[in-house]
């Protein structure tokens, strides 16, 4: 260990929950050493600010809820068109069944329950429903739209789908843009941010040594090697057999979890009665206990 620097290379290759989860490991270990140093007190705090850019951008990310106003507006306006068309469909039904109009508007209403349809559809779901409903009302012959009082209104309903569909494009490909070059250029600060810590914690290992940096510097190390073992490289090693954990002292935070913490068991590394050696649970690659090649641990997580 004598000779390893502390480097953020690895985290490059990361992806984005794995990268928001080790570096909030990073962050977790950073913020939590005492030191009296001004330069790595400052360098810290600038960690902890990245890392909350980063995780905010990062559920944003995830969340995906790009909706515009605009689009909620023409939505909203479908929802009225269509749900006035069923109000009056359901309103002939309260005729007496002996009416001609009775049948001519149970059999409109009867596409509403075959098409499911629900102003509490996906915005693109449901006006491509709106879309296609109006195409069955025009095929049918039994009936005109006209004739039910629902001809405008559907008709009305249809160009606000249009809208909506329209909007819908516009912002997958805007927005969905937007949010991931945040992500990134989060992600690139957070990096450097953590790059100028490990900088200065170098630099001290070899000026001010002492047994509390390097506990600290011992942590890192086995953060970057476990992202770099199943993060990175699958749990394989480059012949592709695969290899036990590294040594980790602190047992870093599952990384996607935003720093909370989920044990792993490092006094397990035999396993008695398995006749292997115990591979810790992996997020993003998980091993499947008791089919070969690793034994299965007596926590799973």
């Amino acid at each position: 260990m004598a000779n390893r620097v502390l480097t953020t290379n690895f985290l490059t290759r990361e992806s984005n929950a794995n990268h928001d989860g080790s570096t909030q490991q990073i962050c977790d270990r950073l913020t939590g050493f005492t030191t009296d140093n001004a330069p790595l007190t400052i360098a810290i705090q600038g960690v902890a600010s990245a890392r909350k850019v980063e995780d905010a951008a990062f559920k944003r990310f995830s969340g995906k809820d790009f909706a515009s106003d605009d689009l909620k507006k023409e939505d909203g306006l479908e929802d009225k068109y269509m749900s006035t068309s069923l109000g009056i469909l359901n309103g002939l039904l309260c005729l007496p069944e002996t009416e001609p109009v009775y049948r001519k508007a149970q059999l409109a209403r009867q596409v509403f329950k075959d098409f499911k349809f629900s102003t509490s559809d996906g915005f693109e779901a449901e006006a491509r429903k709106v879309i296609n409903m109006a195409q069955q009302f025009q095929a049918a012959t039994e009936y005109t739209l006209a004739e039910l009082g629902i001809e405008e209104w559907v008709d009305k309903a249809v160009a606000q789908a249009n809208k909506v569909l329209n909007l819908v494009t516009v912002r997958v490909d805007n927005e969905s843009a937007k949010v991931k070059g945040e992500l990134a250029a989060a992600r690139k600060a957070t990096d450097e941010a953590i790059r100028k810590a490990y900088d200065i914690l170098n630099a001290l290992n070899v000026l001010q040594p002492s047994a509390e940096l390097t506990q600290l510097i011992s942590v890192l190390f086995s953060i970057e090697d476990r992202a770099k073992l199943y993060y990175i490289s699958g749990g394989k090693l480059s012949g592709g057999s695969t290899t036990t954990t590294p040594e980790n002292p602190d047992t870093p935070e599952t990384p996607g979890t935003g720093g909370t913490t989920t044990p792993e068991n490092p006094d397990t590394s035999e396993n008695p009665g398995t006749g292997g050696t115990t591979t810790p649970e992996n997020p993003d690659t998980p091993e499947n206990p008791g089919t070969g090649g690793t034994g299965g641990t007596g926590d799973e997580g």
